[in-house]
């Protein structure tokens, strides 16, 4: 009892600390311009309990960033159909949309381009896959799967970034539907 009491605790504060921290992101535009004081400051607790938890800012950063590919990359390594693609679509897409309070503060700022990058790279990486698997190595094929998800993508930042009035369901819908058109076209399904 006592143990599980201290994981909640412990789990609560760093909570906390990840909170402040892509508060004071968006609000700076960079780590740079962030100081632990800061950060304690903004969530409520004092410096030495910070270094309790981290050894320094950018050890926060990559725990957040390292979560959130953890809990976005973690299902659909393969695919049987395009149907397991759309699927997978919706599941990065309702992960962004439960987190979007703080994915919104982070993507405002330059720090996370990483973040969105990776996730560029690893969905069309998964969706290459399957189609090499289906026969599939047409040039072509990968240069509009690369157009389609990196434009997707941006739209996400702008997005979160307040540039445009499009919604995040928007954004998936398009998606899919350029994914299940060039399946359609390329797989005959």
């Amino acid at each position: 009892m006592v143990q599980s009491s201290y994981l909640r605790a412990t789990n609560r504060t760093r909570n906390k600390i990840r909170k402040a921290f892509a508060e004071l992101l968006a609000e700076r535009g960079t780590v740079k311009n962030i100081t632990v004081t800061d950060l304690a400051d903004r969530a409520d607790i004092t410096r030495g309990t910070f270094y309790n938890y981290y050894d320094n800012l950018y050890e926060v950063g990559a725990e957040l960033q390292s979560e959130i590919e953890k809990q976005i990359f973690a299902e659909y390594n393969q695919f049987a159909s395009s149907d397991d693609v759309e699927r997978y679509i919706d599941q990065v897409f309702d992960f962004l949309a439960r987190q979007e309070s703080v994915y919104r503060q982070l993507l405002s700022s330059e720090a996370p381009s990483a973040f969105l990058n990776q996730l560029e790279n690893q969905v069309s990486e998964r969706v290459l896959s399957m189609m090499r698997e289906k026969g599939i190595e047409d040039k072509g094929v990968e240069f509009e799967l690369l157009l389609t998800t990196n434009g997707a993508f941006s739209i996400v930042r702008k997005y979160y970034r307040n540039e445009i009035s499009v919604s995040l369901e928007d954004i998936r819908d398009y998606l899919k539907s350029k994914l299940r058109a060039m399946f359609d076209l390329y797989l005959g399904q």
